[in-house]
């Protein structure tokens, strides 16, 4: 009862990150940059806020999850969404030579969100695992 009432915290918390992580922007200028540095004037998906590109997979997915949440669904979809939301945004940073953690535009706010609604989301499914290998082998039969 309490590990389905923390699994239940888990699957929410991490939806809430990823919409809120994906609204937010992804990247912003690197505060750490010299005055006289040149900034490129352009524009890349993630810079702004609201939904745009990628974000609605990213919601998809989740929503997945969410539909799924209550059925006695076999494929461990909780794992699969968390790890394919939390390696997304890294991916992402690998897009342009411009984007890093010590590049000229880093990870804003709501890249975090998005890589800890991954996380969460990911151990939620983890956390799963257990009950759905056991299920496994009290259904499976014997061959004669």
């Amino acid at each position: 009862m309490v590990a389905e009432l923390g699994n239940k915290i888990l699957v929410a918390g991490g939806a809430v990150a990823v919409a809120v992580g994906a609204y937010l922007p992804w990247l912003r200028t690197n505060p750490n940059l010299p005055p006289d540095a040149e900034v490129p004037t352009i524009y890349y998906t993630g810079m702004g806020a609201g939904f745009e590109g990628f974000d609605f997979a990213l919601l998809g997915a989740v929503g997945l999850v969410l539909l799924l949440r209550g059925a006695s669904f076999r494929i461990p979809i909780r794992i699969v969404a968390g790890v394919g939301t939390a390696v997304f945004p890294v991916y992402y940073l690998s897009y342009s030579t411009l984007f890093g953690f010590s590049a000229t535009f880093v990870p804003a706010l709501g890249w975090y969100l998005t890589v800890l609604g991954g996380i969460l989301l990911s151990v939620a499914g983890g956390l799963q695992l257990p009950s759905l290998i056991h299920r496994l082998k009290a259904t499976a039969t014997p061959r004669e």
